[in-house]
């Protein structure tokens, strides 16, 4: 479970990271789409309202319309919450604040933002998420639909205990103002005109949000802790419906960056759907009932069968996959790789071996890893000829790059899989494959390579374990000239010192492509020291230990929610001392200018004291 909740999060952080995400997340100093929302709500309210005082309009329809107002207006206070809104935090919570005296009268968005974040961080955690009473057979949670704004009080006073004085000062004051004008209202001679003109749209116009935010957003027993990806549904896409949802049809979006405005998370979702859609992604439509199901040519995942499995090495074996439902395997990139579901929660990755941009029929090559993690031994022993197995969609973290000039393919063992389908996608073109493996019996293909039309091309290297010396590297790779790329798949610490070799002899970094199948677990970090300035205290942070948790070890919370590095939601500003940084937030920029950092996963060198403006 922890395993398929991590490759979630990576998979958003590489979006994340995508140059066309970070644009999406440069808020604007006046916000024109979250303005004309607010102005529209505020000015439709009070016509309809009017108008039926009037006599104008029924009143049955100017509820009807102030109720759609009320639900729209949400989207205002929902975009503050998140700091959504502006890139001044001083626009953000104005705007934010005026959005949400329609459903919250009294309350500032600060307030709302600690309760709905605690969702974001809970989503599906019976107890802890606020809005999880939301997610049952719709008859049985009609009433806390229309009084969620209860339910939210009474399930923050149950923790009351849990948070900062300050945080419970500001929640007891602002729904002390909820309180008062309520009371005032019942209390003075236009009780009834109140009633119609505002608690009725406000009730129905509350139970709206709460069906269309969280009702049919969150599948019930999926928490977002172990199933990031499928915690949140989108919904179906329908023009009708994407308009009416005002960009909350990619809810599923908004929980993995909630930094991304309401007007931008279509463009989110299309930016970020070829790495999540073959995940699984589940849709649903508006009315309550099951998630959409998608046509078969769109479905993340297919039923193929294992037509033949060929022993290609020592301990590494070939596997030919054809469709076992209906259409046939779809064509891939050069360098593309697919998913297995060798059990529920155990998913591997590999490469596809075999010409890129045909259809039908797939071929992978696995080395059974008894040092593993299970996948290649779970390969090995269940894909035998004529079984069953559930696979992705391909997907290309490394594409094929060609400048016009020399390639050289370079793979360090079971790194050959990925480059066959590149040979055979350049053709005629100048290119060379490098296969260094300990001995022709281990190496992938090593006894066959003459099967390959480009068998040519191919250079084997064998160490037979001594190691390789770094002028053999160096006359494999040959200098540097415009145009030249390399193409480089195998365990780290050999591309690693390709690398080296490469750089030595004048290569660009950017010249280098690579695919690492083994991935490099980040190190725990050293101990450092944070003084906040605001306070002037100081606080150790042991190894290991992200700044967040000592933050609130310490009692002194910042706002969190995916603690991945994705969100952006922690970024905090700092006054001087080095960072490591470990986000996909940051631009390259920002990085270099020490200003900011995001404390959930970047911290602290040791060198000196981290300062932070805090």
């Amino acid at each position: 479970m922890q395993a398929q909740a991590s490759a979630d999060w990576s998979l958003a952080g590489q979006a994340r990271s995508t140059p066309t995400l970070r644009e999406l997340h440069v808020l604007p100093l006046f916000p024109v789409p979250t303005l004309a929302l607010l102005t529209a709500c505020v000015a439709g309210f009070g016509l309809s309202g009017w108008a039926m005082l009037a006599g104008v309009l029924h009143p049955a329809i100017a509820i009807a319309i102030s109720s759609v107002l009320v639900y729209a207006s949400f989207t205002v206070l929902h975009d503050g919450t998140h700091r959504a809104i502006s890139r001044s935090p001083l626009v953000n919570e104005i705007i934010g604040t005026l959005g949400g005296q329609f459903l919250l009268p009294g309350l500032e968005v600060a307030v709302y933002r600690h309760l709905h974040l605690e969702h974001h961080k809970n989503t599906g955690e019976h107890g802890e998420d606020p809005d999880d009473i939301l997610v049952g057979p719709v008859l049985k949670i009609l009433p806390a639909l229309f009084f969620i704004d209860v339910i939210w009080f009474l399930w923050y006073m149950k923790r009351f205990n849990r948070w900062t004085a300050l945080q419970n000062t500001r929640f007891l004051l602002g729904f002390s103002l909820f309180v008062t004008w309520h009371v005032a209202w019942i209390a003075s001679p236009y009780a009834q005109e109140w009633l119609l003109v505002w608690l009725l749209p406000q009730r129905l116009g509350l139970g709206l949000t709460a069906y269309l935010f969280a009702h049919i957003q969150h599948p019930p027993g999926i928490e977002q802790r172990a199933h990031p990806i499928h915690a949140t549904v989108m919904i179906e896409r329908n023009p009708l419906v994407l308009s009416f949802m005002l960009g909350q049809s990619a809810h599923l979006i908004h929980h993995l960056y909630p930094q991304l405005p309401f007007y931008r998370l279509e463009a989110g979702w299309r930016a970020a759907e070829r790495l999540l859609a073959p995940r699984g992604v589940l849709f649903r439509g508006v009315i309550d009932g099951k998630p959409l199901e998608l046509p078969e040519a769109e479905r993340p995942w297919r039923l193929a069968r294992v037509t033949a499995v060929e022993e290609i090495a020592a301990g590494i074996s070939l596997f030919t996959l054809t469709t076992a439902s209906d259409g046939a395997l779809p064509a891939f990139e050069a360098g593309a790789h697919v998913d297995l579901r060798l059990a529920p929660h155990l998913v591997r990755q590999y490469s596809l071996i075999g010409v890129p941009g045909q259809a039908g029929i797939w071929q992978i090559g696995v080395k059974r890893d008894a040092l593993g993690r299970g996948g290649s031994i779970a390969v090995h022993e269940q894909l035998v000829p004529g079984a069953i197995v559930e696979v992705g969609r391909p997907r290309s973290h490394f594409p094929l790059r060609d400048d016009g000039g020399r390639h050289v393919l370079i793979a360090g063992g079971i790194g050959m899989t990925p480059l066959i389908s590149m040979a055979h996608a350049l053709g005629e073109r100048d290119f060379t494959l490098h296969l260094f493996a300990r001995d022709e019996a281990g190496a992938p293909f090593g006894t066959s390579l003459a099967r390959f039309a480009f068998a040519a091309r191919i250079q084997p290297h064998y160490d037979e374990g001594k190691g390789f010396a770094d002028q053999e590297i160096a006359a494999a790779i040959g200098p540097w000239q415009a145009c030249d790329r390399i193409h480089l798949c195998g365990p780290s610490g050999f591309m690693a010192r390709v690398a080296q070799v490469a750089a030595g002899l004048g290569w660009p970094e950017d010249a280098i492509s690579t695919e690492n199948f083994a991935p490099v677990p980040l190190s725990p970090g050293d101990a450092f020291t944070v003084e906040l300035a605001r306070s002037g205290r100081r606080i150790e942070v042991a190894a290991g230990t992200p700044l967040t948790d000592a933050l609130e070890t310490a009692r002194l919370p910042v706002d969190t929610l995916c603690r991945r590095g994705i969100c952006g939601t922690c970024r905090c500003k700092v006054l001087s001392g080095t960072i490591e940084h470990r986000d996909s937030v940051l631009t390259d920029e920002e990085r270099a200018s020490g200003r900011h950092m995001i404390p959930c996963v970047s911290r602290g060198t040791g060198k000196d004291t981290l300062v932070l403006d805090l």
